[in-house]
């Protein structure tokens, strides 16, 4: 049954759009762009209005997209009545002289480019109503605000945080003030030459004593390790 409800509806459909193409051929001038222009007002009217029903029955997220279907199906059925009478109007025969009312040539003349305004807001009123895009403005907007909050919250709370990084902030100072200055005390060091042919380690190795310890330079081994005696392995 439904089916038949939905010829039906197409077979006047049909009707009133011819109505509505007839009109607004006759109010433009003669030419291909105005042929164009007649079908394309027909979006505004009859295929508007068959669009935005179908739209309110099956293809909305939230109420607002709703209501703004369900509001331009009516104002696209306006156009299309208004637009249908005068052509009818125009096109009697068994009234002559008849014409159109003033009230009604008022509405077709500035009614008719309010409906397709309308048309065009609705769009536009339809998609940023629309669950997903609302969905993401809520959460972009939550994390404003929890952002905006956090930042107060440091704000109100410098001297706490200053407290606590300021031993972080005294190692990495340190570690970098050190840094270079070894790097700065290492180039203008003097590369130590090989003694007897062997490396600063190997000599080291030898006398028992791990690589890179400081040695004494005054002559006293002050209970270290004396580089020029023989290593304890070396008296077996």
């Amino acid at each position: 049954m439904k089916w038949i409800i939905r010829g039906y509806a197409i077979v006047l459909l049909a009707y009133t759009g011819w109505r509505t193409y007839d009109f607004m051929i006759a109010q433009l001038p003669t030419g291909d762009l105005s042929t164009w222009l007649a079908i394309f007002f027909l979006f505004s009217t009859e295929a508007g209005l068959a669009l935005w029903h179908e739209i309110s029955l099956h293809h909305i997220t939230t109420n607002e997209q709703r209501l703004i279907s369900v509001a331009l199906t009516w104002v696209d059925f306006a156009g299309s009545l208004s637009a249908g009478i005068a052509d009818m109007i125009l096109r009697q025969s068994f009234y002559e002289g008849y014409a159109i009312p003033q009230a009604l040539a008022l509405f077709l003349l500035y009614g008719l480019p309010g409906i397709v305004a309308i048309n065009i807001a609705g769009v536009l009123y339809y998609f940023s109503n629309d669950a997903d895009v609302q969905l993401e403005h809520a959460k972009k907007a939550t994390k404003f605000e929890i952002t905006k909050r956090a930042l107060r919250e440091l704000e109100d709370n410098q001297d706490a945080i200053a407290e606590n990084m300021k031993k972080d902030i005294f190692e990495k100072l340190r570690e970098e003030i050190t840094g270079k200055v070894a790097r700065k005390y290492l180039r203008n060091v003097p590369l130590i030459p090989p003694v007897n042919g062997k490396s600063a380690a190997q000599f080291n190795a030898e006398i028992d004593m791990p690589a890179g310890k400081d040695q004494p330079v005054d002559g006293h081994n002050n209970g270290q390790a004396n580089p020029t005696r023989p290593s304890r392995r070396n008296h077996n």
